[in-house]
């Protein structure tokens, strides 16, 4: 935790820039690098009845941490996909309410 879940960016994208990517995730979160989570999820764009070039986004799956740290999160994965050469990237966070999210059995409003 947190998740990120990148639509419209390859892996082969992604991974060149991911160790910068969670150094500065890490250190503005002040979360473990090890507790984030980046995943490339395939997906087929349609328009117009058909296939259509991929759009870059980012879904960041999280317990919510106020706007600075948005906004700091925001920065440095739009940086992370820039410097991959994605020049367009969209990033919305979905906010995890701890009382519904479990580890071991137990949800997170105990931690």
């Amino acid at each position: 935790m947190p998740q990120l879940r990148f639509h419209g960016v390859t892996p082969a994208r992604l991974a060149p820039v991911s160790r910068q990517l969670l150094d500065r995730l890490a250190e503005v979160t002040a979360t473990a690098r090890d507790d984030f989570t980046l995943e490339c999820i395939a997906s087929t764009f349609i328009f117009d009845g058909e296939e259509a070039p991929p759009f870059p986004f980012v879904e960041v799956l999280w317990f919510e941490r106020g706007d600075a740290v948005r906004d700091a999160c925001a920065a440095a994965i739009t940086q992370a996909l820039s410097d991959s050469g994605l020049n367009e990237v969209e990033v919305f966070f979905i906010a995890l309410d701890k009382r519904s999210y479990y580890a071991r059995g137990q949800h997170f409003a105990d931690h």
